[in-house]
């Protein structure tokens, strides 16, 4: 074989290499939620690791485009849940800082088991129907049968000290199962 037939082969055999370990690395586990990952930061006292956390009803504002709720309520309740009305029926939400200081809005549904009910249990979200559990950061999966489908997150955003989520990204939410 030549010594050009030898480089060519190793190029392409390199350049496949390179190809393999770019999809191999978007496809472990492990990495931010796209949504997350783009979230504000918002400084809260932390959790401790054992704690336990249920979810605590709190009141929204929905105007001019908008559901807003208060940022200083968040950091009492530390993980609370809010209904958004359509004109098709009802979306349940959530909201909690993720131990990073992320802030995490999201659809409050585990949708093969159908649960709305969660808890923070640590570092952890579990479902309060099937005990699926994600981890807070991220909600990548950990362990049981719904690992797939945690509560689906939603852009929002911190406007003074309101947590404020666009009504048609919450509107326009379609279960994924």
């Amino acid at each position: 074989m030549s010594k050009k037939a030898k480089t060519i082969y190793l190029l392409v055999a390199a350049g496949l290499f390179v190809m393999f370990l770019f999809i191999f690395m978007n496809h472990i586990p492990g990495g931010a939620h796209p949504v997350i990952a783009e979230q504000p930061e918002v400084a809260m006292a932390s959790m401790g690791t054992d704690e336990s956390v249920t979810l605590q009803p709190i009141e929204t504002t929905v105007e001019d485009g908008t559901i807003s709720f208060s940022l200083t309520t968040l950091k009492q309740k530390k993980f609370v849940q809010f209904d958004y009305q359509t004109a098709t029926g009802t979306v349940p939400m959530l909201a909690f800082i993720s131990p990073e200081g992320k802030l995490v809005t999201a659809i409050r549904l585990c949708e093969p088991c159908n649960s709305k009910t969660f808890r923070i249990e640590g570092d952890e979200l579990a479902c309060g129907n099937c005990e699926t559990r994600w981890k807070l950061n991220n909600l990548e999966g950990i362990k049981g049968s719904c690992q797939k489908y945690p509560p689906d997150p939603v852009p929002s955003k911190v406007v003074g000290n309101r947590i404020v989520i666009d009504e048609a990204a919450v509107k326009n939410w379609k279960m994924r199962i």
